[in-house]
């Protein structure tokens, strides 16, 4: 399978203990209800940058659209991300734009703006419609990832920090961002994911913070490891193309 968007998605080398958990929950379906036009996320991978986006809402979903630049195609004196859009981001390789049914999780249409055509996503292409369908079970805090040398702790209790991703808004590290830890397994669909364990990371504060897509995804059972770091979020983006 070849993950064609959602670029933001950090796929790493990565093994799950024996966990016992509470009722599976369709997370990300239940929470994009709440997306609001101009909310945005940026990534980078393997020096591919991308701004992920929601241009507006439908009736029964949303438009979402995705830019991409490799880093060495971006200008040097690079503005902020939002003027680097209505710039018609200079130097990107890819523009396009989704049409979401929120009620299913189905990616109705997409076009490229970058080859100016309509164009389909094969189901065992479509990653983003599964990964909004999968229900994810709540990682116990217990069971959390730590940090730090766990010296020092007494027997059966653990003191250090549970391990939260970084939350960047607009180009400021927030601090003191607490994310809640979702586990599940990825369906046998045949593709590169198939039946592979995912965990997932969202704001605990989902009225405040974008909390139905992953700041954080890894996988495990994967052969090598590859990294996505977010590198900013916000709201108040606007597309200058015209639909």
């Amino acid at each position: 399978m070849k993950i064609k968007f959602l670029s933001f998605i950090t796929l790493l080398l990565l093994t799950f203990p024996a966990i016992s958990f509470a009722e599976a929950r369709s997370i990300l379906r239940d929470n994009i209800v709440k997306a609001k036009p101009g909310d945005y996320i940026v990534t980078n991978q393997s020096k591919m940058f991308t701004v992920l986006y929601i241009r507006n809402t439908t009736d029964n979903g949303l438009i979402l659209e995705e830019i991409s630049a490799p880093l060495n195609r971006i200008p040097k004196n690079r503005y902020t991300w939002k003027q680097w859009i209505e710039n018609e981001a200079p130097g990107h390789t890819s523009w396009v734009v989704y049409w979401l049914n929120t009620n299913n999780g189905d990616i109705e249409r997409a076009f490229s703006f970058t080859k100016n055509c309509w164009f389909k996503i094969k189901d065992s292409d479509n990653f983003l419609t599964t990964l909004i369908n999968i229900r994810f079970q709540k990682i116990p805090l217990s069971k959390r990832k730590r940090v730090g040398p766990k010296s020092g702790s007494p027997p059966n209790q653990d003191w250090r920090n549970v391990w939260q991703p970084r939350m960047i808004v607009d180009g400021e590290t927030i601090p003191g961002v607490q994310f809640d830890a979702w586990v599940a397994k990825w369906p046998s669909d045949g593709s590169e994911l198939s039946g592979k364990t995912i965990e997932v990371f969202t704001p605990e504060d989902s009225e405040r913070y974008p909390s139905y897509f992953p700041y954080w995804l890894q996988v495990s059972g994967m052969i090598g490891k590859a990294r996505v770091r977010i590198m900013d979020s916000g709201a108040g983006l606007k597309s200058p193309k015209q639909l």
